[in-house]
């Protein structure tokens, strides 16, 4: 299960490691019932480094009854404290822990997306001064904002994952790498050997994945700036990322993906997708399981078919799917693709209210080239210094 010890090292690395928070740094805390256990410890973390906390622990049910009541103003409303927030706090933490993953799917996805849209502006702004962050050269007079999000065990994460809590508990563990004697160590190791990753990948112009399912897709990411994300904004981490060049002749995309990978989105699952892009939209979209929720996910607006993020997975703690998208998209051995919004800092401009990331496998008999040349084949980068040992 999850010790003290872990839940020390667990907060050490979102509040040193991710947010790296200075004395006088306003902190935002967001939180559910659930995951108090490293609330406490985050918050103690965060006042130890002489951050100012705020905290909003936010209790599951209350998303149930607002959807179930809220009238078209409510839905439509722009809080104002959050635009407020967003603009004032230096770092956001968010720790996630969901009770039950169904309790949303009796509502029509149009109240959810409606209301999502009511914080187009303060999500905008947000990323916006991650992105300065990300980038201090960006000419912007925004100030940077750190941020991260990670999820606590619960008994309906391990369900939905077909596991025990106790052996969910263990995955956990691994995928943060909690065993590690200085978990920071590790990851800031992870950054440097991803950071060359992604230096390779901006030599490049073309990928063109290939695997065994079905997937033969070309994606342009010429002059696009490949970043590592190692432990920063998602917790557990592992991945290199960047976005698709939407001005390219292609439209950043062609070809035809298969995202094998059961997918899961606002508690709505996907299996076995299989879309095809032609001068960078989805014009053809199917799925054994979750087909219509997914066509609605890409039909909310006009950003929502086009490509936002193109990443490859790192984490070898991470060896199956396990329906939560924080976990999942880490997999090694695996690539994704966000549909919806890009993030600014890689070059990718696309706006959307989504950003669903499916997943796909690079398993064996799969082969990803850059520019023609091998550069991932059977899910193991070549010509690359050796990897990070995972406990």
């Amino acid at each position: 299960m999850i010790t003290n010890t872990h839940l020390q090292r667990w907060a050490d690395v979102l509040v040193r490691h991710a947010t790296q928070i200075q004395p006088g740094d306003v902190v935002r805390i967001t939180s559910v019932p659930a995951a108090e256990p490293l609330l406490e410890a985050v918050y103690r973390k965060v006042l130890e480094a002489g951050g100012l906390p705020v905290v909003n622990c936010r209790p599951e049910f209350l998303g149930e009854a607002f959807y179930e009541l809220a009238s078209e103003q409510q839905l439509d409303w722009v809080n104002p404290l959050v635009q407020a927030e967003t603009e004032l706090v230096d770092a956001t933490i968010n720790l996630g822990g969901s009770t039950n993953l169904r309790a949303l799917d009796k509502f029509d996805p149009k109240r959810i997306q409606r209301a999502a849209r009511a914080n187009k502006a303060s999500r905008e702004l947000f990323f916006q001064r991650a992105a300065v962050a990300d980038d201090p050269g960006i000419d912007s007079e925004l100030r940077p904002l750190l941020w991260s999000t990670t999820l606590f065990p619960t008994n309906a994460y391990a369900q939905d994952a077909g596991m025990s809590l106790r052996d969910y508990c263990e995955f956990v563990v691994k995928a943060c790498q909690l065993n590690q004697e200085d978990p920071v160590a590790f990851w800031q190791q992870l950054d440097a050997w991803q950071s060359a990753l992604a230096e390779s990948l901006m030599k490049g112009n073309q990928l063109r994945f290939q695997t065994p399912a079905g997937t033969d897709l070309t994606v342009d990411v010429s002059g696009m700036r490949w970043l590592s994300s190692p432990g920063r904004k998602n917790f557990p981490d592992g991945e290199v990322y960047s976005g698709p060049n939407l001005a390219a002749e292609n439209g950043g995309a062609e070809g035809v993906v298969v995202f094998d990978k059961r997918c899961v989105y606002q508690g709505h699952a996907v299996r076995n997708a299989r879309i095809v892009m032609e001068k960078g939209r989805a014009t053809e979209v199917q799925a054994e399981e979750g087909e219509e929720f997914l066509i609605s996910m890409l039909d909310q607006d006009e950003g929502a078919r086009r490509i936002g993020e193109v990443a490859f997975g790192t984490n070898r703690a991470i060896d199956r799917a396990t329906g939560q998208i924080l976990f999942d998209e880490k997999m090694g051995g695996s690539f994704h693709l966000a549909f919806g919004a890009g993030y600014p800092e890689t070059g990718n401009t696309n706006k959307s209210t989504l950003h669903w990331d499916l997943i796909a496998g690079l398993g064996e008999g799969s082969r990803v080239t850059l520019d023609g040349k091998p550069f991932c084949i059977d899910g193991r980068f070549v010509e690359m210094p050796p990897e990070v040992e995972w406990l």
